[in-house]
């Protein structure tokens, strides 16, 4: 598999304990967590992901790697002085926690396209989410507006049956309604928001990919996440959205055209099947 794919997972898996640190109330050591030397992403970017340096984005990365963890003190530090308020917005989904969560993981997967280039990295890594989006037989983005009510967000998803939505904000994108989100936001607050605006329940793991990430990528991205649906966003622009059951369809499909002609090769050349 490619490393910097596990890269990913080891980063979000990080990022998901502290954030259930943080909500526990767990004191936690400002100077370790600002250190990112000491993560275990960070011990391998300087340890055995050195070789890797030659790669374009690898220095990029590693520079959005240390701001990362400078933005997670300063979570520590609010969340240290009982400033829950304070740590909250840096967690929100335009905070700079988060923020600078989704540029780590996008630079993460700079790095694993350009690795996968220049060493063929498996007939997985060619597939992209272009490719999904060319073959959804439906690719309408149905969308509703930050200051609509949640209860009007989900009558909208019930009534189109579907399991996501993008909240916009004046034509601009802001992030995506789930189901999932929805109750993490339910639990975070602790009590019923059915009236509050859907822009306050932005599905908090929402992370982008763009047409020429992989199949694979976005499988790696959904399970690290935990989460079933994947903004695709072209120079800024939200193009499409793909679930993991568009991902699953791509990754059968590409694999039975596969087997399909591997299946007619040893038939024409051996006069048997497979």
């Amino acid at each position: 598999m490619n490393v910097f794919n596990d890269a990913i997972e080891t980063h979000t898996q990080w990022k998901v304990n502290l954030k259930r640190f943080i909500e526990e109330g767990v004191i936690q050591d400002i100077n370790k967590i600002g250190d990112c030397h000491a993560c275990d992403l960070g011990r391998w970017i300087y340890g055995d992901g050195v070789q890797y340096d030659r790669l374009p984005s690898f220095e990029s990365m590693c520079i959005t790697h240390e701001h990362f963890h400078r933005t997670a003190a300063e979570v520590i530090f609010h969340s240290n002085a009982n400033d829950k308020a304070k740590a909250r917005s840096l967690l929100a989904p335009d905070g700079d926690f988060s923020q600078s969560s989704a540029k780590l993981i996008k630079a993460l997967m700079d790095c694993s396209k350009e690795l996968a280039d220049s060493v063929l990295d498996g007939f997985r890594n060619r597939r992209k989410v272009q490719g999904i989006l060319q073959a959804k037989e439906n690719n309408n983005i149905f969308s509703i507006e930050g200051n609509a009510s949640v209860i009007n967000a989900i009558k909208m998803m019930v009534d189109h049956n579907i399991g996501s939505l993008a909240i916009n904000n004046n034509g601009n994108f802001l992030g995506i309604f789930t189901e999932r989100g929805y109750l993490q936001h339910l639990i975070f607050r602790g009590e019923h928001s059915l009236e509050a605006p859907v822009s306050e329940m932005i599905d908090i793991n929402t992370i982008y990919v763009d047409p020429e990430d992989s199949v694979e990528q976005c499988m790696i991205l959904m399970t690290a996440t935990h989460t079933r649906h994947l903004p695709v966003m072209d120079q800024g622009k939200l193009v499409g959205m793909i679930s993991i059951g568009d991902v699953i369809k791509q990754v059968v499909s590409d694999d039975s055209d596969k087997i399909s002609q591997l299946d007619s090769y040893v038939h024409n050349r051996y006069g048997t099947q497979l």
